[in-house]
């Protein structure tokens, strides 16, 4: 995963860096190894603020993880918790779009009765 990192008023430590790509790294195996996703982390600091925005871009689209807080570590693990459970949401949107409906002949007799009751 190629991880891009921004630091605005602040330094990108080795420590952070450690911390996010350890994290990324579990979305990676969410994603599966098919996908490539890219990453911009960008680091800001606004008087005792830590701001920490996380974007991810996978197929045709973004996630975005954003957290605010007064520890840059405790801002980086919200942004991304935040990103994880997007990950897992999108992930799940995937498993059931591409599920198909079993054709009529092999679907039960006891419920096709059961829908026929239903409509009626």
């Amino acid at each position: 995963m190629n991880v891009h990192y921004t630091g605005r008023q602040q330094s990108v430590t080795s420590l952070v860096r450690k911390q996010v790509e350890t994290r990324l790294n579990k979305l990676k195996k969410i994603f599966g190894p098919r996908t490539s996703p890219e990453a911009h982390v960008i680091l800001e600091q606004e008087r005792h603020l830590h701001c920490v925005e996380i974007t991810v871009n996978l197929r045709d689209h973004a996630i975005v993880g954003a957290a605010q807080a007064n520890n840059l570590r405790q801002s980086v693990d919200d942004a991304l918790d935040h990103l994880e459970k997007q990950a897992l949401r999108q992930k799940a949107r995937w498993r059931v779009k591409n599920r198909h409906a079993r054709p009529m002949a092999t679907r039960s007799i006891r419920t096709l009765a059961e829908r026929a009751d239903q409509a009626a």
